[in-house]
């Protein structure tokens, strides 16, 4: 679940700092989809055009990161 996005920021990861340095990222896909002052913002500016699970939220820290922020849905439809 959302392999392709952390795989994008993994190998991108130089370059996104260079461009967002201390924000939090949301990908889709391969694409940054917007950056954002917090993770609260990111995720709630995301959530109005994209589904829970369908993207990353990312900070863009000066080293690569520990932690995943992956956001998914519990439910089934």
């Amino acid at each position: 679940m959302l392999e392709r996005e952390y795989s994008f920021f993994e190998k991108n990861f130089d370059e996104l700092k260079k461009i967002y340095l201390n924000k939090f990222i949301a990908i889709i896909g391969e694409k940054v989809e917007g950056a954002y002052p917090s993770q609260m913002e990111a995720l709630a500016e995301t959530l109005k055009t994209h589904k829970l699970g369908t993207f990353l939220i990312q900070e863009v820290s000066e080293n690569r990161p520990d932690i995943i922020h992956r956001f998914t849905s519990r439910v089934f439809v």
